[in-house]
């Protein structure tokens, strides 16, 4: 029973992400727009497993573990676990996520249950589309028996590594 919380958890969580992210998308122009040498734009790209590596490290954070009444069991504060979802997302986007799917009270950090969406599908091809020097799109279709087609859009920077920026879903 406890297992099937954390799923539900983490399926809203996802959804959530989306519902989050989805209004945010913009395209980027301007100077850091150019034309790169393919050798140049091939550094400035993420390999799949640096992509796997951080779309899985999100997903991991947000499945925390919990007790019955939601407390976090692996982060006492907020500190804490913005500092974990920063190894994988900008710090804007980390605060986001700690704001809308936990809470703190004086003795812990809770999370909301809330269930997850459909999500990256590691052996499904992929787009990545250079949107500056240092940043790029990830579009990904693939269909779900519960929620049939769908596309997932990932934008990843690099800021200390590649993070990811805004996640949304179509």
């Amino acid at each position: 029973m406890r297992k099937l919380a954390l799923i539900l958890c983490f399926t809203i969580m996802i959804a959530m992400i989306f519902s989050i992210t989805a209004s945010k998308e913009t395209s980027v122009q301007g100077e850091d727009q150019t034309d790169m040498p393919a050798a140049e734009a091939e550094e400035t790209q993420p390999d799949k497993e640096e992509i796997i590596r951080v779309i899985n490290g999100l997903a991991d954070t947000l499945k925390q573990e919990a007790d019955d009444s939601y407390k976090l069991k692996n982060y006492e504060t907020e500190q804490e676990l913005t500092e974990a979802f920063e190894a994988y997302v900008t710090p804007e986007l980390a605060g986001q996520f700690v704001d809308y799917y936990f809470r703190v009270e004086a003795d812990g950090v809770y999370v909301f249950p809330t269930e997850t969406m459909p999500w990256f599908q590691e052996e499904n091809e992929y787009d990545m589309i250079n949107t500056s020097n240092h940043s790029v799109r990830l579009v990904q279709e693939n269909e779900n028996d519960m929620v049939g087609s769908y596309t997932l859009v990932v934008e990843m920077t690099l800021q200390n590594g590649w993070k990811i920026q805004d996640i949304s879903y179509r």
